[in-house]
């Protein structure tokens, strides 16, 4: 028979729950503040007395702190203390692995963007890009003051967090490569790893322009095609975390070249930044060199030619959002990728995912269909998503003696 201590397992239950009321004031926090201690209390359901002691103790650790006080206006009694959290000690790294690029961020708590560099790849393969990013990442810190928690990584593809592999990323031709021990061995640190699209549609709940939004679609549209589920205020991962893989969604166009699954209407051949820059290649439009970037600036120097290819494009996108409202009713979709570098072509999506829907149900498309808030950053700064998530869940794991700072 094994025996069990029964003050070791109430001590174990106690500290569980200060961590979830720690993570609970946080988070609270971080979506409200600034924030009085005794608003706090409402928000999450805790006494106030041990919402004024938590708060103190994450304080102390660097992870909230006050603001000056303030009386409001016609409001009799003590001054209001605004509490916020604290971005002024520790950071967070974000680092996202594209088809040509690497792009690395540092980021404070509150998730502002402090720094950010872009590696152009000089080789490719697992190996190579991990210890480029590794490299990019040492340099990045060194410069910056502050602790770094964590790393947080996301890319394209198929990315299983619980296990810290890629699956599959069919661009950059990695398969069950261990993308988390890598960059945590490499770096020292904490690391935490997800789909680009999922870490995408994080952000935006967490600090981007769907912080009150409970049900949400991130729809990321550049060389690789995903999107990502927030539904009923938590990041749905599917069965086998592979929940998102849009690449087979039919658009109804009809592409000149094949998908890998033998159709010729998927929104990958269809819509992607692979397949645009394709066409624009072949109708000369730019050279075999030529990027997205310039495909954009020949359209607004006024080809025609050039506006019509994107404007074409933006509608297809704007059908697999349309489709995705249909099938999961969101209250916003958030599109970013390639769409994101000509925010102009935004009522081309929107007119798209009007078009889809205009048979099925009654949708304001414009209010519901918008682009990411973080421009073209969005992909970095939501692989630091990623980690932030983790510390606002569990901030002990981060901060050594956190919950036994006060408490023994």
């Amino acid at each position: 028979m094994i025996s069990v201590d029964s003050r070791g397992l109430r001590s174990a239950q106690q500290y569980d729950l200060r961590e979830q009321n720690c993570s609970a004031i946080l988070r609270t926090a971080m979506q409200r503040g600034p924030i009085a201690r005794s608003e706090l209390s409402g928000l999450t359901g805790l006494a106030t007395g041990t919402v004024t002691r938590l708060t103190s103790l994450l304080c102390s650790a660097g992870l909230l702190r006050e603001l000056p006080a303030e009386q409001e206006h016609g409001v009799p009694g003590r001054p209001r203390t605004p509490m916020v959290i604290d971005e002024r000690t520790f950071r967070v790294v974000g680092v996202h692995f594209g088809l040509r690029r690497t792009t690395v961020c540092l980021l404070d708590l509150r998730g502002q963007l402090l720094a950010e560099t872009r590696l152009p790849h000089r080789r490719r393969g697992f190996e190579p890009l991990v210890a480029q990013a590794v490299e990019g990442i040492r340099e990045l810190v060194s410069a910056a003051p502050g602790q770094v928690l964590g790393v947080g990584a996301s890319t394209g593809g198929w990315v299983d967090r619980e296990s810290g592999l890629v699956r599959d990323h069919r661009v950059l031709r990695w398969r069950d490569v261990p993308l988390r021990d890598a960059l945590a061995n490499g770096l020292g640190l904490r690391a935490e790893v997800d789909s680009s699209f999922r870490s995408l549609a994080m952000a935006e709940r967490w600090f981007g322009g769907a912080q009150d939004v409970d049900d949400l679609v991130s729809l990321f549209v550049g060389n690789v095609v995903g999107a990502g589920f927030v539904l009923g205020g938590r990041v749905f991962r599917g069965f086998q975390a592979a929940a998102g893989t849009v690449d087979h969604l039919s658009v109804g166009a009809t592409a000149d070249e094949s998908c890998s699954c033998g159709r010729h209407d998927c929104l990958h051949v269809a819509a992607s930044d692979l397949a645009v820059l394709a066409r624009a290649r072949r109708a000369g439009l730019i050279g075999t060199r030529g990027t997205l970037e310039h495909l954009i600036q020949a359209a607004r120097n006024g080809d025609v030619r050039a506006d019509g290819l994107l404007v074409a494009r933006a509608e297809l996108v704007g059908v697999a959002a349309g489709a995705l409202i249909d099938m999961l009713d969101p209250a916003m979709v958030v599109v970013s990728g390639g769409v994101v570098d000509a925010p102009e072509y935004l009522r081309s999506v929107q007119r798209g995912a009007r078009a889809y829907l205009r048979d099925k149900r009654p949708v304001n498309t414009e209010s519901v269909v918008r682009l990411s808030a973080f421009g073209t950053d969005g992909v970095a700064v939501s692989a630091a998503s990623v980690i932030l998530d983790r510390i606002y869940a569990a901030p002990s794991e981060f901060v050594p003696g956190l919950l036994e700072l006060r408490y023994g």
